[in-house]
């Protein structure tokens, strides 16, 4: 049981289960816009969301403070002593960081020129959200860790494999890029809860700045306003009708049902299941 523990936290720690996650709403735009699914695409949004977020936890987590080199002495005597302690989680961590950033190096030659210009923005995004400039992170900034990590993730998950199908985003691709980024800021919503006695002031979350109750009506606000906007589409899918108000209800209920000391694996594993819930509805329904 330990061992399948260990596994399981592993699973999640290692940033497999965020990836799966961002997969899953990528897969979903696809189905919405009849778009077929270039494995190499999937393959490259997998293991870029291991890298991108691991990147941020290497630069996080003062365990990993190996990385944090001066890079004009680097004794690599010390720097193998040092990552040799390190717990073994967090070597594999590493390791799993190397393997997706390889899988990234050659998948990425497969990508159109119009995606490639894309990722710029989210890699930038990334690199500043984890790197200081000016002893400042673009996660440090108060108020705009939620909507920055929104837009990401919908840039990945919709607008990558349209361009990938060589299509110039419509009307309908844009908003259901906003629909993304509102779907995503309300499922951090139940981490920044749970998170609200370590997060620093400055961060200046929506617990932190409105209240846990005020987070969550917030969020319910958000909710509804995600579903409305399908009824804005020039193409409406009826099974959307179906499905939406089945995730919205879902969602809405983590949200509501989530605390400051909720379970560990609430927020990274049953919340950041709903992606992964919502796909197997459009292929069941």
């Amino acid at each position: 049981m330990k061992l399948f523990v260990k596994i399981f936290d592993f699973f999640l720690n290692s940033s497999v289960w965020v990836a799966i996650a961002v997969c899953a709403l990528t897969e979903i735009t696809c189905l919405n816009f009849e778009l077929e699914t270039p494995v190499n695409l999937l393959e490259f949004v997998f293991f870029g969301t291991i890298l991108g977020y691991n990147f941020i936890k290497y630069f996080e987590n003062k365990q990993l403070s190996v990385l944090h080199l001066n890079l004009t002495r680097i004794n690599l005597i010390a720097v193998s002593k040092r990552f040799f302690r390190l717990k073994t989680q967090v070597k594999l961590m590493f390791f799993m960081s190397v393997l997706s950033a390889i899988v990234c190096g050659v998948k990425i030659f497969n990508l159109t020129e119009e995606s490639l210009l894309l990722l710029v923005i989210p890699i930038i995004l990334t690199f500043f959200y984890a790197i200081s400039f000016n002893k400042t992170t673009l996660r440090s900034v108060t108020g705009i860790k939620i909507y920055i990590v929104g837009i990401v993730w919908a840039l990945i998950a919709v607008l990558l494999p349209v361009l990938e199908a060589k299509i110039a985003p419509n009307y309908d691709v844009w908003l259901t890029f906003v629909q993304r980024v509102i779907f995503v800021v309300v499922l951090i919503l139940p981490f920044d809860i749970r998170d609200l006695k370590v997060d620093r002031d400055e961060l200046g979350t929506l617990p932190q700045k409105i209240g846990v109750k005020n987070t969550k009506l917030f969020g319910a606000v958000l909710l509804v306003f995600f579903y409305l906007l399908e009824f804005f589409k020039n193409s409406i899918l009826e099974i959307n009708l179906i499905v939406l108000p089945i995730v919205v209800v879902v969602t809405f209920l983590l949200l509501i049902n989530s605390s400051e000391k909720q379970s560990k694996y609430y927020a990274s594993f049953f919340v950041e299941s709903i992606p992964l819930f919502w796909l197997l509805l459009l292929l069941i329904l």
